[in-house]
């Protein structure tokens, strides 16, 4: 039996760590191309930490997008356990899209079996919230 649950609440980036590896010009700028590392703490209806790696794009014309891997190791309704997040997103200033995955298979421990998908919002200030919608083993 599988239990669907809506969890949502916050977290922050104690450590941003970027590598530049491309600058290319073009009109108006530079296209910045920029390996990062990340940890990410979890409060809210996911406790525990994170720690992503991504590749990103950042346009002169504003536009940006990139695509990561995260291990989070954390407890997801009272389940203990460690599982795999794909990251993949692009966007501008008139929108954008974002996917954020559970890899099927990833989750070990209580998370064995975990599935589901994440939504994460950042505010002008730059307070980071997420609603992620799984299905617990």
């Amino acid at each position: 039996m599988t239990d669907t649950t809506l969890l949502t609440g916050g977290f922050t980036l104690p450590t941003w760590d970027e590598d530049p590896y491309a600058e290319i010009p073009a009109d108006g700028g530079a296209e910045r191309y920029v390996r990062v590392r990340n940890t990410k703490e979890f409060t809210g209806g996911l406790t525990g930490t994170g720690v992503a790696d991504l590749l990103q794009v950042l346009l002169p014309s504003g536009a940006a997008a990139y695509v990561g891997i995260e291990r989070v190791e954390a407890t997801v309704d009272g389940r203990r356990g460690t599982f795999v997040l794909m990251h993949a997103a692009a966007g501008d200033s008139t929108g954008g899209s974002m996917s954020v995955t559970v890899v099927p298979g990833s989750g070990t421990g209580d998370l064995d079996g975990l599935r589901g998908e994440m939504q994460i919002d950042r505010s002008p200030e730059g307070v980071h919230t997420y609603t992620f919608d799984v299905v617990l083993p």
